[in-house]
């Protein structure tokens, strides 16, 4: 692989790019016949990181994950990625030519067309970054990045679930919620790029406090992280919950999915069931005005909050069905995702592999 010298950005390196890029996003058409493409996914806590190479028909070939036991730095989350990506882009993995493009999937706030990261709700030190421009130097070959919602969204319209829809909303429930919107096969990114942030939605006037600062946003109450909070958080008070949270978990409650308690709530648990309640009704209202708004074909679920299945999609199904014009949600269908956890590393392999 051809690239430019590194310049040694790794430790004090990279605070050359601590600064706002100024160079717009790359609008170059990705004509080539043979080579590579890079994909990379950063969470927005910058403690999970994925890398892959993929061939020119979005084929994944090789992959490597570093999740992390704790919330580093920007630097280190740089030096890490670094290595990934000499990993995946060995020699002998290399061997039908060389790496055209790389496209980065961040979880966070993004201006898309400037290649910078605004702003990471759960880590530091990523305000203003030109991620862009930092990958771009580093492999000495063109960058894309975008919200990884964004990104997964496009995954699924080109990949997965999603193929042949014209008007794609994807919500990707996590340690937030993130979400894109994907009309004709592109994203809508909004006049200032922050189209899709659903999960800053207010629907809970004087709710609890977001990761953003502000109150009553609906990543506070619906997120799978904050549905595992609240689930734990009730249950103290109630010992036949917590029982059955330790029996669901083997006595390993803090590990208790999403998918567990929406389970329990079938089952009868009168606390799931009052967490459940609250995903439905707040989620469902979130989901119903931008049906209305937007009126899209399909609403696709993704994330860990996803695992729970039609647990999940039935109730928000019947929710938005109430709140709704008959006309605006007769012909929309819920789908929860084809790609899984895999969706926003797809999703940057089809960032820079898509004809901008």
């Amino acid at each position: 692989m051809t690239t430019q010298p590194t310049s040694d950005r790794t430790a004090a390196g990279t605070e050359a790019f601590s600064g706002q890029s100024v160079k717009q996003r790359n609008s170059g058409n990705l004509l080539a016949t043979q080579g590579y493409v890079v994909g990379i996914e950063l969470s927005g806590s910058g403690a999970r990181q994925s890398v892959a190479l993929a061939d020119l028909n979005g084929n994944i070939l090789h992959r490597v994950r570093r999740p992390q036991e704790y919330v580093p730095d920007s630097q280190s989350v740089l030096q890490l990625l670094d290595e990934m990506i000499a990993e995946v882009t060995k020699p002998d993995h290399l061997r039908a030519g060389r790496i055209l493009r790389v496209g980065v999937a961040v979880g966070g706030l993004v201006d898309a067309k400037s290649g910078v990261v605004r702003r990471l709700h759960h880590a530091h030190g990523w305000n203003d970054f030109p991620l862009q421009d930092y990958f771009s130097e580093k492999l000495g070959v063109p960058c894309i990045i975008d919200n990884n919602a964004n990104a997964a969204a496009l995954a699924e319209v080109v990949h997965g679930i999603g193929r042949g829809e014209r008007a794609v909303l994807y919500i990707g429930l996590g340690r937030g919620i993130g979400g894109g919107l994907a009309v004709n096969g592109r994203i809508y990114h909004g006049a200032t790029g922050t189209a899709g942030e659903v999960g800053h939605i207010v629907v809970k006037e004087d709710g609890p406090l977001c990761s953003c600062g502000g109150r009553g946003h609906l990543e506070a109450i619906a997120s799978a992280y904050a549905i595992v909070r609240t689930m734990i958080g009730l249950s103290i008070e109630y010992p036949e919950t917590e029982a059955a949270i330790r029996r669901v978990t083997d006595g390993r409650a803090e590990r208790i999915t999403v998918e567990q308690i929406f389970k329990l709530a079938a089952e009868g648990d009168q606390i799931a069931q009052r967490v459940v309640h609250d995903v439905r009704t707040y989620l469902g209202l979130a989901l119903a005005n931008i049906v209305q708004l937007v009126n899209p074909s399909m609403i696709i679920l993704g994330g860990p909050g996803a695992s729970a299945g039609e647990l999940l999609i039935a109730p928000l199904r019947e929710r938005i069905q109430e709140l709704c014009l008959p006309e605006a949600s007769q012909s929309l269908s819920i789908a929860q995702s084809s790609l899984g956890s895999e969706a926003p590393l797809v999703g940057a392999v089809t960032l820079a592999l898509q004809d901008l």
